[in-house]
């Protein structure tokens, strides 16, 4: 080896060396500064989906919050809120919804996805998010299943998902109320 070619070497082992340091030293502080925003990303959510709360009450197995009960100002139950991850066609979808105390839904956010782009993606599109509002648990089936949710074209397996996410834990509520 000549002494050219190491001292190249030894520029490239000194650069990696503080790159990697670099990196370091920001992915730490910001991995703190992610789950915050994360967590207020969530708060933010319940609201979306269960506007008439002003409280969440978490229901808890353990240390794991199966739901939330949402509380008016006065302490009053108006609904339940939560979140579940569901099996979609390419990945799992994370999903917040919100029921009113008679089982109608009163809102979806979908919190992450890896669906197929230009398909399956779609879920997250308000017009495919809105048409749950207000429907009620008997009805919360594909349109092809005389239900009131129509599903996106060419992602029936994305959409069945998130009908599929909601109906789950309106029956684990309903298994734990």
């Amino acid at each position: 080896m000549s002494k050219e070619m190491g001292v190249v070497l030894l520029k490239l082992v000194v650069l990696s060396i503080v790159a990697a340091t670099v990196l370091g030293a920001v992915y730490i502080p910001t991995q703190e500064q992610l789950k915050i925003y994360q967590e207020e990303q969530r708060e933010l959510a319940l609201i979306d989906v269960m506007p008439l709360a002003e409280n969440f009450d978490p229901v808890k197995s353990g240390e794991e919050i199966l739901y939330y009960r949402a509380l008016d100002a006065d302490n009053n139950l108006v609904g339940y809120s939560f979140f579940r991850d569901q099996s979609g066609s390419q990945s799992v979808i994370t999903l917040a919804g919100g029921i009113d105390t008679n089982y109608k839904v009163t809102g979806i956010k979908i919190m992450s996805h890896a669906e197929t782009p230009g398909l399956g993606a779609y879920i997250i599109e308000p017009t495919f998010t809105d048409q749950f509002k207000g429907v009620a648990e008997s009805d919360l089936l594909l349109s092809k299943n005389d239900g009131a949710i129509d599903a996106i074209t060419g992602a029936s397996v994305s959409s069945q998902a998130v009908i599929d996410g909601i109906q789950a834990k309106i029956n684990e509520i309903k298994a734990n109320e």
